[in-house]
């Protein structure tokens, strides 16, 4: 420290108070390496460690009406550099977070919207295929397969027997997984035509 402190007279000193760059660029120059090697020794990149610096130096320009005399220069700078570089830390660490929940985020989200299409396409080729249903298959497969009735509520609401609802049933099943098959097999073959 006191080899610093012979190389900044008290007269640059307050020269560099009132603002001389001269003396501003004596001090950068006599300071610089110190405190890059200081700073580097913490991020191991040398443009981060750089960037800093500039921070350092600027703040002490900024700031250098608050230096009493030449002595505190070199504490100064380190304490503003371990500021700096708490800072960068917190800034890096929330913007990791933010990047972490934006790609978590996102990724839901589309996961959302595209089993939403899943759902929606599935849910229009169904109908595609219910409606080559007769209408006594239609309202069968409805009640039993999407309102979850069971073939005796469905026989006791329709008049019916249960026998004949199940025989109904099953035809719409076969007809409806057919029609599916058929469009999806469509859909497959000019996809990778």
């Amino acid at each position: 420290m006191n080899r610093f402190k012979t190389e900044i007279s008290e007269k640059e000193f307050v020269k560099f108070r009132e603002g001389d760059p001269s003396v501003f660029r004596k001090i950068f120059d006599l300071f610089h390496k110190p405190i890059f090697h200081y700073i580097y020794s913490f991020t191991k990149n040398r443009e981060d460690s750089e960037e800093l610096v500039q921070e350092v130096f600027t703040t002490l320009f900024l700031k250098r009406d608050s230096l009493t005399d030449s002595s505190g220069l070199y504490p100064y700078l380190f304490v503003v550099s371990k500021r700096m570089m708490i800072s960068d830390f917190r800034k890096r660490v929330v913007k990791a977070k933010y990047r972490d929940h934006l790609a978590q985020e996102w990724s839901e989200e589309s996961r959302i919207t595209e089993e939403q299409i899943h759902a929606a396409d599935l849910s229009r080729t169904l109908e595609l295929a219910m409606n080559e249903l007769s209408v006594k298959e239609q309202e069968v497969y409805r009640l039993n397969k999407l309102e979850g009735f069971s073939y005796h509520e469905i026989a006791d609401r329709s008049g019916v027997s249960k026998n004949t609802i199940k025989n109904q049933l099953i035809s719409a099943s076969k007809k409806i997984k057919w029609k599916i098959e058929k469009i999806y097999s469509l859909i497959f073959f000019l996809f990778f035509l």
